[in-house]
């Protein structure tokens, strides 16, 4: 993996008000999420309720990954990046990589202060994180075999953002449910320590 995919994975904030919203892979265009609310959704599901509200305000997303997390997951050091203002999931990230190692595993976490799961309702079938509903989506400009978005519904209006991309294409058997699965793994991982932080 190449630098150059961590620049590109932490530069997706901007692509995220693109996500691709087309459940049924239909021949629709894309509508423009560049606003928290494009258009009024029907009336389906809603998501499940919290365990418990755990409020993101304040929270430095690099922290969500202590030293052994890192280790299990075989990444570096984090990296801090801010998100794109103009996207509706906007907030801090950290980029976490496995550089020079391979194959290229690259995730990215974020603090998203002012859209909760619900935005990714539907897309894809619910998943579960330590008891928080989680709703999963691809992206436009990348290939949904090799990535996968996940948003974990901490609090009112706000979510958790894990994200896994395999960039240069190089993992065995990789689909988009094994990268949901990986960033799935992301995600257990931050709400864990979102958890001990908020219990100190």
């Amino acid at each position: 993996m190449s630098s150059q995919w961590v620049r590109a994975l932490t530069g997706l904030a901007g692509l995220l008000g693109l996500l691709v919203v087309a459940a049924c892979g239909g021949a629709n265009p894309s509508p423009d999420l560049s606003s928290p609310v494009s258009s009024p959704r029907p009336a389906g599901p809603a998501l499940p309720p919290r365990p418990l509200d755990l409020t993101l305000g304040g929270i430095d997303p690099c922290s969500l990954l202590t030293g052994a997390q890192r280790g299990q997951l075989g990444v570096n050091q984090g990296v801090p990046a801010r998100g794109s203002e103009s996207s509706p999931l906007k907030g801090d990230s950290c980029a976490w990589s496995n550089l020079p190692e391979r194959p290229d595993n690259a995730w990215l976490g974020r603090v998203v202060l002012g859209q909760g799961a619900e935005f990714a309702l539907g897309l894809e079938p619910l998943r579960t994180v330590s008891g928080y509903a989680a709703t999963t989506t691809g992206s436009v400009g990348t290939d949904s075999n090799y990535y996968c978005l996940m948003l974990v519904d901490v609090a009112p209006g706000q979510s958790l953002l894990a994200q896994y991309g395999n960039g240069a294409k190089d993992y065995p058997g990789m689909n988009h449910q094994l990268a949901c699965d990986k960033a799935q793994q992301l995600a257990s991982n931050m709400l864990s320590t979102l958890r001990s932080i908020k219990q100190r």
